[in-house]
């Protein structure tokens, strides 16, 4: 008895806060569980909110849809141009990444390519310098004397009437006969005097006849050359330190050098008494010959180490 007075109370109460709520309807659900009386109360306004949230969420779907219908837009084509732009995007980042790759290696070869530049420039700067005192040279050097190769033929004995008698006489010869031979040559040339001013000065205009006639004002080249005159030392052959060069050389056009002076060179000479052609009895050829040193001229013509350097790059 008591339960049911307590259950209309409730009943009562709840009715009572529901008549005052104004602008919120709500629905009341009871359950006796037990002899519990268990009250839940919904919110009608909540429900109603989402039901529309629902409604509007299926229409606006269904306005996507007749939109795509009526366009005529076919929904598999476009997945498909999709996936065909990320393939297309995806192949266009590797060919960015091997260009950026390309770029790497052309600036590192750019790099060495500018390293070469820039020391072929030093070898340029080094083989026209003018101010250089002293410059190595390397050319054909023209002496006038032939080194003698001296050896022992054997000559038939020929009877009065011209009739080979069987014997044969030892005779000495020189197979290097001659009054010149080329040697190559290398030494240095010490700048003495630079003439370059005098060389690359122009020609002053002179007046002939009595001024009727005026030379034209001209240079000697079209170009401004470097000359000088040095001295030169070298050495030639195969035997260095036995075989000197020294003269005074001009140096013409930059690179060029022609040199005039004394070779001091050993060479094999005969002993006194002999002579080519001399008859040998018992000695060799080690017992006429003999080595001696002697100054002849030469003339040479070289060029300069630091331009064949510098032109074989």
């Amino acid at each position: 008895m008591k339960k049911k007075i307590l259950f209309f109370a409730l009943i009562g109460l709840l009715s009572a806060v529901g008549a005052k709520a104004q602008d919120v309807v709500h629905d009341t659900i009871v359950r006796v569980v037990r002899d519990t009386a268990y009250v839940r109360v919904v919110d009608s306004s909540a429900i109603k909110m989402l039901q529309d949230k629902l409604t509007l969420a299926e229409e606006k779907d269904q306005f996507y849809k007749s939109i795509l219908t009526n366009s005529g837009v076919d929904k598999n084509k476009i997945e498909a141009d999709r996936d065909h732009y990320r393939h297309l995007v995806d192949s266009l980042r590797s060919q960015v990444r091997e260009c950026e790759l390309d770029n790497v290696r052309k600036e590192e070869a750019n790099k060495y390519l500018a390293q070469r530049a820039k020391d072929a420039e030093g070898k340029v700067a080094e083989a026209t310098n003018r101010k250089k005192k002293v410059r190595a040279i390397q050319g054909i050097a023209m002496r006038f004397y032939r080194t003698p190769n001296y050896e022992v033929r054997l000559s038939p004995v020929l009877a009065p009437d011209g009739t080979h008698t069987g014997t044969y006489d030892k005779i000495l010869r020189n197979r290097n006969a001659g009054n010149m031979e080329f040697d190559f040559v290398t030494g240095a040339s010490v700048m003495l005097w630079d003439m370059t001013q005098y060389f690359n000065k122009g020609h002053e205009s002179k007046e002939l006849l009595e001024g009727k006639i005026k030379t034209p004002d001209i240079r000697k080249f079209d170009q401004d050359f470097a000359y000088d005159l040095g001295i030169y030392v070298g050495f030639g052959g195969s035997n260095l330190f036995k075989n000197f060069y020294l003269g005074p050389s001009f140096r013409f056009v930059d690179f060029f050098y022609l040199t005039a002076g004394i070779n001091i060179a050993e060479y094999t000479v005969l002993v006194s008494g002999y002579h080519e052609g001399s008859k040998l009895i018992s000695e060799t050829i080690d017992d006429v010959t003999a080595k001696s040193w002697l100054v002849k001229p030469f003339i040479s013509m070289s060029i300069d180490l630091d331009f064949l350097s510098y032109i074989k790059k």
